[in-house]
């Protein structure tokens, strides 16, 4: 037998006990009830030796009936023998006032001294309705009507104990339901916060996303809107230069031929001078001054300069470096006639002004080129844009690291037609690599 088993047992034989007791304890203490100890006559049925001494101490010697049990139904024949008695006298414990009693009916076991046996169920219509087990009004053990009785109340409190423990259980696994949801809402949680990262540094602004930027904005206006002053310094030239750089395909781009005059004038630059350009020296140094730089008082630093200009480019000449005596009094002589100029700003009108401020930017560019030490080059025509087209001039001048320079005064109309080769060239190659 099971575990189940033997707690279903003993919970009927619990709940069947209970009803027992709970009908005995209600019978008793109901008024009327057969169980509680009645006044009887003697010869009656539930009289013995000790019955007459309990009636006449009940309700005194002198009481009519007082020695038995009235049995006769109804009238003035029989006398009420406890309170329950009617207004006309008669016994509520008559088989025709009493149909939940009958005190003749053969006993089937004994429940007290009285020897008779009142409440079975064929004795007591009244079961489980009126003033049943489950049906008397102050039944402390159930709602009035008998709705439940002992052995339902055992096992709805069985049932209820079963009730809660499943739904216990169930609580615990739901706790664990929401808690595993807070642990995935957690790694959702991260996971957006990871991609919101790689989000952000995809959009956040950073230097080389700002130079990429520059850049195809300015091979955009390379290509497109380059201005004649993007032209003669170079920049229009040099962006469209890289760009063609970048492709790393020139055998498939257009035979866009140039003439030996055009890059005659084309000034380069390379090296490690920064910015140097010896435009104003490759014909040798002759050069025109411009007009505000031509009074008497820039007479002697201006000659002086020009005198160590040339013993410069006949030592680069000769495959000899510059000494650097020569180099010192150049720097000294192009200060003085810079200071000079400042003094003298106000002397000079507008245009003179800026032509001389332009003139002195170029010789400052020409005298860094002296200071670099592959400036040979610029003289032997290693340092020099060449090439029958822009594929070759475009060639040599990656092999060697050059880039253009900005133009001299005179040079403006071959770097127009320069630049017009190089866009049409690049345009040309762009559209073959889509």
């Amino acid at each position: 037998m099971s575990v189940t088993s033997r707690w279903s047992g003993a919970l009927a034989v619990a709940a069947l006990a209970l009803l027992g007791n709970l009908a005995l304890g209600q019978a008793m203490f109901q008024p009327g009830s057969p169980t509680r100890p009645q006044l009887a006559q003697p010869g009656a049925p539930g009289s013995g030796a000790g019955q007459l001494p309990f009636n006449v101490g009940v309700l005194g010697a002198g009481a009519p009936g007082m020695g038995g049990f009235n049995p006769t139904p109804g009238g003035p024949t029989g006398v009420a023998l406890s309170p329950m008695a009617t207004a006309d006298g008669s016994s509520p414990y008559a088989l025709s006032t009493n149909p939940g009693y009958n005190p003749y009916t053969a006993a089937t076991g004994a429940l007290s001294s009285m020897g008779a046996n009142p409440y079975s169920l064929s004795t007591n219509p009244m079961y489980p309705g009126g003033y049943g087990y489950g049906g008397y009004p102050y039944n402390s053990y159930g709602p009035a009507g008998g709705t439940y009785a002992g052995a339902g109340q055992l096992l709805q409190g069985f049932a209820s104990t079963v009730t809660a423990t499943g739904q216990f259980y169930k609580d615990i696994q739901t706790a664990r339901i929401i808690r595993e949801q807070s642990r995935q809402a957690s790694l959702d949680t991260r996971r957006r916060a990871i991609e919101f990262q790689l989000w952000y540094e995809g959009v956040r602004p950073t230097a080389p996303k700002m130079l990429a930027a520059e850049r195809a904005t300015e091979l955009d206006r390379a290509r497109n809107d380059a201005t004649d002053t993007d032209v003669v310094t170079a920049r229009a030239l040099n962006t469209l230069l890289g760009s063609i750089q970048k492709s790393g395909s020139l055998n498939r781009g257009p035979n866009v031929a140039l003439e030996d005059d055009t890059l005659k004038h084309i000034n380069v630059s390379g090296g490690t001078s920064a910015g140097g350009n010896v435009g104003l020296l490759k014909d040798g140094v002759k050069f025109n001054w411009p007009d505000g730089l031509m009074s008497e008082s820039f007479d002697l630093p201006r000659k002086r300069l020009m005198r160590n200009l040339r013993a410069a480019v006949d030592a680069l000449k000769d495959r000899e470096p510059v000494p650097q005596e020569t180099l010192k009094d150049i720097r000294s002589d192009y200060k003085a006639i810079r200071d000079r100029l400042d003094e003298s700003v106000n002397d000079l009108s507008f245009e003179e002004s800026i032509r001389a401020t332009r003139f002195l930017k170029q010789l400052d560019q020409a005298i860094r080129a002296l200071s670099d030490a592959q400036v040979q080059k610029y003289f032997n025509n290693t340092w020099n844009a060449k090439g029958k087209n822009v594929a070759e001039l475009v060639a040599h001048m990656t092999r060697e690291g050059l880039t253009f320079a900005p133009a001299t005064p005179g040079d403006e109309a071959s770097y127009r037609a320069l630049y017009l080769a190089l866009r049409n060239f690049e345009s040309s190659l762009q559209a073959a690599q889509r």
